[in-house]
């Protein structure tokens, strides 16, 4: 007769359900950013806190759970991609723009304190690397993302609070791709720049994890070597943000730009 250890699944927390062996490079959440979030509890128990995000399997052009803004931008669903995809897309005139805000940039999803945990992760692939843009993935000011988020040919984030990627050329040439952060009133900080060489048409999972006092960002599932604490100048510390996605086309004319959003996930503790 079989036993019961015979049917054990190993390197497996049911409570965290992701396989702590589990290789990063797939295309789901990587195990080193989610591998000790409680997700299953809190899917059951909101007073542990709250796990939520979008496959993408419906996109609404308007309206909730996201706020689309800019000038001639988009944000629909994109044809022959199995299992949803959402594409935020500028028409190409100079600095067209196309920003997405969860929850209809009124109320956020996660707070930057120092004391509770949290967690985000985003999987998105950018159309181009040799035209000038401006990308931004990660967290904002809620009721604070709008028309030129992404300053006009420059393309520098607006003076709000956020905390995410940037992948940034003003001029005709490859993206830098740098994590940054900032609190609204004061001076955008990047905590890394020049973090990886940007590929076109290739897909990448962007997260962040916030535990003990520390914020740490991570490409796909791999831990980057610069992290933040809630302490350092700038950390947009206590503000509640909602998950941006934002995209822009610079001082050029006739180019489309666009950044595609397989799924996005964010989670808190309480």
């Amino acid at each position: 007769m079989a036993r019961y250890e015979d049917f054990r699944v190993t390197n497996l927390n049911v409570d965290k359900i992701l396989p702590t062996g589990q290789s990063a490079s797939g295309a789901g959440l990587s195990p080193g950013i989610w591998g000790d979030c409680p997700i299953l509890t809190m899917k059951v128990d909101p007073t542990l806190g709250i796990f939520t995000g979008d496959n993408f399997t419906s996109v609404m052009a308007t309206g909730f759970p996201y706020l689309i803004t800019g000038t001639n931008g988009t944000f629909t669903s994109l044809a022959a991609s199995a299992q949803g995809v959402a594409r935020a897309l500028t028409a190409g005139a100079d600095n067209d723009e196309c920003e997405v805000s969860y929850n209809n940039n009124v109320a956020g999803l996660i707070k930057a304190a120092a004391a509770n945990n949290w967690w985000f992760e985003a999987r998105v692939k950018i159309k181009q690397i040799t035209v000038a843009q401006g990308i931004f993935v990660g967290l904002a000011e809620e009721a604070g993302v709008a028309d030129n988020f992404l300053a006009d040919d420059t393309m520098a984030l607006a003076d709000k609070d956020y905390i995410g990627f940037s992948f940034l050329a003003a001029t005709d040439i490859a993206p830098a791709v740098r994590t940054i952060m900032r609190i609204n009133g004061g001076s955008e900080k990047i905590v890394k720049t020049g973090i990886m060489t940007a590929a076109a048409a290739t897909w990448y999972k962007l997260g962040m994890k916030h535990a003990d006092g520390r914020t740490k960002f991570y490409i796909n599932g791999a831990p980057l070597a610069d992290s933040v604490l809630t302490t350092a100048s700038n950390y947009p510390l206590n503000q509640v943000m909602c998950p941006t996605f934002a995209v822009k086309s610079g001082d050029v004319a006739g180019t489309t730009n666009y950044l595609d959003i397989d799924w996005w996930y964010g989670a808190q503790l309480r």
